[in-house]
């Protein structure tokens, strides 16, 4: 099998990654498939152009550099060559592909949506839920067109734009009257938290730090990736959580849930609409950002 663009995009995949099943996953194939592909590709190059340690991990050898460094390259020609023919193929015109986090694609890109609708009813929005890290690589592979996510890229090649502040909230399953205590007395009570690398997390840990405390001091009763599973966890007495305002709030009213006050005050998360850098947007997608950036649909800035 002779190496092609689809086995160098595995292989860069694979690279920015630095493991094959995290690649695998993002790419929607198998992970032998991905084995296969960067071997076919080493084969034809003559040359080894990764090191492969245990667990799937992988690191660039310096022939794997030079092989990535293009294939970067031959990508961003081939972005911008679909984007110059975008007059030609009306029908890409006709969707925006929007990655989100959990909180944002339940609680903010409705409304935005909603209203880009009413200015672009002819186009469309896809909207594609899931951890940040997954969104931000497929913004870079080219199959998402923006994303609203709660923490900042780390790569270069993403623009990222300051969004949403929210105000987060700590609970607990029903409790009456609602109690008020010190961030450092919560600390010491069990915890259902949000998985690594959520937004939520990190905004709990900078606000724990700024007070002297430590996140990996609490005890977690437990943690998940769905605000829905973390909820009905702390409704069960497993402990107590925190969560942006908007995504407790009918928890709160059918009497589920008790708001914690907090003497030290309320810590925010950030949200940021994040594209990639040196990149055309055409007409709806750059529409997209602009109505993001400008308009508040029904959401309340802090």
């Amino acid at each position: 099998m002779e190496w092609n663009l689809f086995s160098l995009k595995v292989f860069s995949e694979v690279a920015r990654q630095k493991n094959f099943t995290k690649a695998a996953k993002i790419l929607g194939l198998t992970q032998p498939a991905v084995s296969l592909q960067v071997q076919n590709l080493e084969k034809h190059m003559g040359c080894p152009l990764l090191v492969r340690k245990k667990a799937g991990g992988v690191t660039l050898t310096e022939a794997g550099r030079v092989v990535l460094r293009h294939t970067e390259k031959m990508e961003e020609l081939f972005r911008n060559l679909r984007q110059e023919l975008e007059p030609w193929t009306s029908a890409r015109n006709r969707v925006v592909a929007v990655g989100c986090c959990c909180i944002a694609g339940e609680h903010l890109v409705p409304s935005y949506t909603m209203a880009f609708r009413r200015l672009r009813p002819h186009v469309g929005v896809q909207c594609h839920v899931g951890r940040c890290a997954d969104i931000f690589s497929r913004l870079l592979n080219g199959s998402l067109d923006v994303a609203i996510a709660g923490v900042p890229p780390g790569d270069p090649q993403l623009v990222c734009l300051p969004f949403v502040r929210m105000p987060l909230t700590c609970f607990e399953a029903r409790k009456e009257p609602p109690r008020r205590v010190s961030i450092k007395e919560l600390a010491s009570e069990p915890v259902v938290l949000r998985e690594e690398g959520s937004g939520t997390r990190a905004a709990l840990q900078k606000f724990l730090e700024h007070h002297g405390l430590a996140l990996d001091r609490l005890t977690v009763a437990a943690s998940s990736e769905s605000n829905e599973a973390l909820k009905e966890m702390v409704a069960r007495g497993m402990g107590w959580s925190i969560l942006p305002h908007v995504v407790i709030q009918n928890e709160l009213a059918q009497g589920r849930l008790s708001l914690i006050a907090l003497d030290e005050g309320h810590p925010v998360q950030d949200f940021f609409v994040v594209y990639r850098k040196n990149t055309f947007l055409n007409g709806p997608q750059k529409e997209f950002v602009d109505l993001l950036l400008r308009e508040n649909p029904g959401l309340d800035r802090t």
